[in-house]
């Protein structure tokens, strides 16, 4: 298995955890214990994914179709949590709209980057 892929299912694994210690009683210190293993996790897979290693264009093309449908999800997501919200509560948590803005302008600014220094 490639390293970046177990880094992937661990942080994801910690995540799980974090988020289902919203369903029990815990100390809040574990809360945060949890809450900074799952950012160094975090930042851990970013530095990762942001590091240029060689691979042939095979792995290229399936690292940018994991990371197109990881766009797609994330911004359907966001979509059905904000339509929810709207409909539901007739207010939407902000925090919602800035993930989905962020999600675009960084990928609108990576493509114009590597448009220009291609």
């Amino acid at each position: 298995m490639h390293p970046s892929i177990t880094k992937e299912i661990i942080t994801l694994g910690l995540l799980l955890l974090f988020i289902a210690l919203f369903y029990f009683s815990v100390p809040p210190m574990l809360y945060m214990v949890c809450f900074i293993a799952v950012a160094l996790m975090f930042l851990v897979l970013a530095a990762n994914l942001i590091t240029k290693t060689d691979r042939d264009e095979r792995e290229e093309r399936h690292h940018a179709i994991a990371a197109d449908a990881g766009f797609a999800v994330g911004g359907l997501v966001l979509m059905v949590s904000i339509a929810k919200q709207a409909f539901m509560m007739h207010s939407v948590d902000p925090s919602l709209f800035v993930a989905l803005v962020a999600m675009f302008v960084a990928r609108l600014v990576v493509r114009i980057y590597l448009d220009k220094t291609s």
